[in-house]
């Protein structure tokens, strides 16, 4: 009796389980068949979406195609949309209180939202009709389908609410800031020059190389009185770690290309662990035109796709958009700061901040907000940052003073070969390398932004205001900036490295990824072998680390030379530098070196800046591992014991270091030390943030192959070893011989929605490497079409 109870009370358990999942999946759904109205269409609108959940748009006007492109984005993504915007204006308090009221504080005083209004107010009719036809579509789901909305905006207490274009242009801006990433590396290099001196400093300051020229660059340091500079941790990261675009991208010609004509691959690294993840997967089929690719959600066009005459894709080019000022306030007159004899009155602007409180009657407290601005730009000290009495910094950014009637991006799809794909991305403010590739046979790299013609420094470190003479003459022209057409080897690429050659007359840039990627580019596509897109697929997911096939030689032979760590070097004497998830030799090089770099510079650093300088993956990766080939005595002797320490010393505290680590972590038998029991990768729910919460509403938490240095890239951050954080968002392989798809997969889904199946359907085959794809012709999109909706106008 007991038992059937039991069983009875089990089953009800199960049916309540399973009847309020499939409740709250049911009301958190979209409508994806039938019919709906769209009441600022011109003509009918079919909208199919394939077994991925990815729609495909199908007009009989491209203004049309734009228009239901926003409507369509906000029935997948609207949540994402809304917390993006509050993100963007300086407003997130508002919705998730005091945790992010520094980010909010952060981009107000860079101006995000009035640098946006600025920008709408200066497009003409047609640099503006792409982004307003896709207003257009957006809100009239937003304002005329509130049935369709997903819960979690009710959740959040959040009614969406029209867009404006001073909405969209400001998070155009903001995508801007999250990939002028120079900011922190200009506060840590003068960080050290304060706590070195300039001579001691220049020699740890960050090293960048051309492999293609064997070029290098050093930082300029100039001569810098003392700032005693301290800045919170937010200013050390231009912006939120997730959108601070990294990635590899190639082009191959079609004489090196199996079908004959080329092929562009694309591999965006950023942190989109949160589900569903940054890019949004959507086709716009017209009579005139057939585009098929990845968006942001809120953004029209596309930013990696493939069209009836062109595919293109993006990575961070790195050039540097931002200087940092030291200014001088007038000790006779505190609200006014010196240029030169000259006494200028501070710019001030007073905003305040919202944050939510649940205690207060009107559900948020205010936070009044002082902002002051030079002619430079806003006074970034005044916020989160302690310095020499008298002095302020001030930053000087470029998208702060771009203008021009045309934003850029929105009109690549109209390119119909390089040349005019060309003329589309120097339009644009924010500073990526595009690579191009046509049905002509045309392959291209093509940067894009604004980057200063430097007068005085490179820009580099904070530079003293001495008088009133602007430093910045311009900007480089866009025929002027670092590219390439049709190389003789048959293929370009590029991987965040330095890209401009020797002998580049401008100071185009000091920060750059260091060039372990690139060097395995090299090695997998010179020659003359022609490839086809599989192989191209499966290059993206190579696992080889040419830095540690450079430092682990060194490493294990430090290590054998002590009895009690030399089972730990011949792991790495025997070892493949692939950072595989079975291996244990690159469990153990990466926890090694993570003590390494730290024991390098602690002593003469300390533990903070050093904390803070190792968290600039960029700023010290190349520069140590130089000095892991030259020895540099100097900086591996700890100055605080009477010894004298050499490299190899330091290689063993290091791996004593890791081996009580790893113990901790994986038991005392490093055989058990496999790299992917302690490398993962999280996939977040959009709801609740964090690992354990992954394994039931998100996409769990599974082994990660490959490391920061791999093309396959699973970086970790240096102060959370192991999690790793910036991946492949996206793999993307456009072959244009081939007429019906595109190898593309997502590290998520199509959905933003809980509960959908589309919103992680992506991971497995991200992580097996099992081929996913979008689809290009009207034959394939109808063999996989799952539902069908047709969009009417009134």
């Amino acid at each position: 009796m007991l038992r059937k109870l039991a069983y009875v009370v089990l089953a009800l358990l199960l049916l309540t389980v399973v009847g309020n999942w499939l409740f709250l999946a049911n009301v958190n759904d979209y409508q994806a068949d039938g019919e709906r109205q769209m009441a600022v269409l011109d003509a009918p609108v079919r909208v199919v979406r394939d077994g991925q959940g990815v729609p495909y748009v199908f007009a009989d006007s491209l203004e049309d195609a734009i228009r239901a492109q926003g409507f369509v984005t906000a029935q997948d993504r609207l949540l994402q949309i809304e917390i993006t915007r509050h993100l963007v204006n300086g407003r997130l308090a508002e919705v998730l209180g005091e945790s992010v009221l520094e980010t909010d504080r952060r981009h107000r005083v860079v101006g995000l939202h009035r640098h946006g209004a600025r920008r709408a107010a200066g497009l003409s009719p047609a640099g503006r009709r792409i982004t307003d036809l896709y207003l257009e579509g957006l809100n009239d789901y937003i304002q005329n389908h509130r049935d369709d909305h997903p819960f979690g905006l009710k959740l959040l207490g959040l009614e969406a609410q029209p867009w404006t274009l001073a909405d969209a242009m400001s998070l155009r801006t903001f995508l801007n800031w999250a990939s002028s990433q120079n900011l922190g590396s200009e506060l840590v290099a003068q960080a050290i020059v304060d706590k070195l001196g300039a001579e001691r400093a220049q020699q740890i300051l960050p090293l960048s190389l051309n492999p293609d020229d064997g070029s290098e660059r050093e930082v300029l340091v100039p001569p810098v009185s003392g700032l005693s500079l301290r800045a919170a941790a937010g200013w050390y990261q231009a912006g939120p770690p997730a959108f601070a675009l990294g990635s590899n991208s190639w082009a191959m010609s079609g004489t090196r290309s199996a079908g004959g004509v080329p092929v562009l691959v694309n591999d965006p690294h950023v942190d989109s662990r949160n589900l569903p993840g940054n890019w949004h997967p959507i086709g716009l089929i017209t009579p005139e035109l057939r585009a098929v690719g990845l968006a942001g959600a809120g953004v029209p066009g596309f930013a990696v796709a493939r069209t009836t005459h062109v595919a293109f894709g993006v990575t961070n080019a790195y050039g540097d958009v931002i200087d940092l000022y030291v200014e001088t306030v007038d000790p006779d007159n505190p609200d006014h700061y010196l240029e030169g004899e000259r006494s200028i009155a501070f710019q001030v602007i007073d905003e305040t901040l919202k944050v939510r409180d649940r205690g207060s009657a009107a559900g948020f407290r205010e936070v009044p907000l002082t902002i002051r601005l030079t002619r430079r730009g806003p006074v970034i000290s005044d916020h989160g940052m302690t310095l020499a009495d008298g002095r302020a910094i001030s930053m000087r950014w470029t998208a702060a003073e771009a203008d021009g009637p045309e934003p850029g991006l929105d009109r690549l799809i109209m390119a119909r070969n390089v040349e005019e794909a060309a003329a589309h991305i120097a339009q644009l403010d924010a500073p990526y390398n595009f690579n191009v590739v046509d049905t002509a046979g045309n392959i291209a790299h093509i940067t894009a932004g604004r980057v200063p013609v430097r007068t005085r420094g490179d820009g580099a470190l904070p530079r003293p205001v001495t008088d009133g003479n602007d430093d910045w003459a311009g900007y480089i022209a866009a025929d002027a900036m670092p590219g390439s057409r049709n190389p003789s080897r048959g293929w370009l690429g590029n991987a965040n490295h330095r890209i401009v050659p020797g002998d580049y007359p401008f100071a185009y840039s000091t920060y750059f990824a260091a060039s372990w990627r690139y060097r395995r580019m090299r090695e997998l596509l010179d020659g003359e072998q022609r490839f086809a897109a599989e192989d191209h697929w499966q290059f993206m997911r190579d696992t080889k680390n040419l830095m540690a096939a450079g430092v682990a030689p060194v490493m294990s032979v430090a290590l054998g030379a002590d009895p009690a760590l030399a089972d730990l070097g011949e792991r790495l004497a025997g070892w493949d530098h692939h950072d595989d998830t079975d291996s244990v030799a690159t469990t153990i090089f990466q926890a090694t070196y993570r003590h390494f770099a730290r024991l390098t510079f602690e002593d003469e650093l300390g533990p903070e800046l050093t904390a803070r300088m190792l968290a600039i993956y960029y700023f010290w990766h190349e520069r140590l591992f130089r000095m892991v080939q030259d020895g540099a005595p100097d900086w591996f002797d700890d100055v605080r014991t009477p010894a004298t320490e050499t490299r190899d010393d330091l290689f063993r505290q290091a791996a004593a270091a890791a081996r009580a680590e790893l113990t901790a972590l994986l038991g005392p038998d490093p055989a058990a030390w496999t790299w992917g029991r302690v490398h993962e990768v999280s996939f977040f729910s959009p709801w609740v943030p964090g690992k354990r919460a992954a394994g039931i509403l998100g996409g769990g938490n599974r082994p990660a192959p490959g490391s920061g240095e791999t093309l396959n890239r699973a970086g970790y951050a240096f102060g959370s070893p192991y999690d790793a954080k910036f991946i492949d968002s996206l793999r993307f392989v456009a072959d244009l011989s081939d007429p019906d798809k595109i190898w593309s997969v997502l590290s998520g889904g199509a959905s933003g929605r809980q509960f959908d199946p589309h919103l992680s359907d992506q991971v497995d085959p991200w992580l097996s490497g099992e081929p996913r794809y979008l689809w290009f012709s009207d034959a394939a999109i109808a063999a996989d079409a799952r539902s069908e909706l047709l969009l009417t106008p009134n």
